[in-house]
């Protein structure tokens, strides 16, 4: 059975890319938002074992998401995909023990997360 995930950016353009990623490395994506209110509310209705959240987001941002997502379970797996490389994000995801994949990323690069932090890529 394929590993299912959500994938919250405020931009379509950058959804469409990272689910059409996603999927070639075998993930079932089954939703999208576009920004942390929709993430939080995805995440309660569709339970999905992944979620791909873009940080920087008009009303409610990744942070408010990780937060919301994390109070509903604990143990949620969420992957940052973000182009905010200030050291204030890149220091609090890393407080917060969530994995950070740099835009523009390659396949290689999100192969590599996939592998090294989930263990869901062959």
């Amino acid at each position: 059975m394929k590993n299912t995930c959500i994938v919250i950016d405020d931009m379509k353009s950058h959804q469409f890319l990272l689910s059409q990623m996603l999927e070639i490395c075998g993930l079932d994506v089954v939703g999208f938002g576009e920004n942390g209110k929709e993430a939080v509310d995805l995440f309660q209705n569709s339970k999905p074992d992944i979620v791909f959240l873009d940080m920087r987001m008009p009303k409610y941002d990744g942070f408010y998401a990780i937060g919301g997502i994390k109070e509903i379970a604990d143990s949620a797996k969420i992957i940052a995909v973000t182009a905010d490389t200030t050291d204030d994000t890149f220091g609090k995801l890393t407080s917060l023990n969530v994995p950070i994949i740099s835009k523009p990323y390659t396949m290689e690069t999100l192969q590599n997360v996939l592998k090294e932090q989930l263990s869901i890529v062959e």
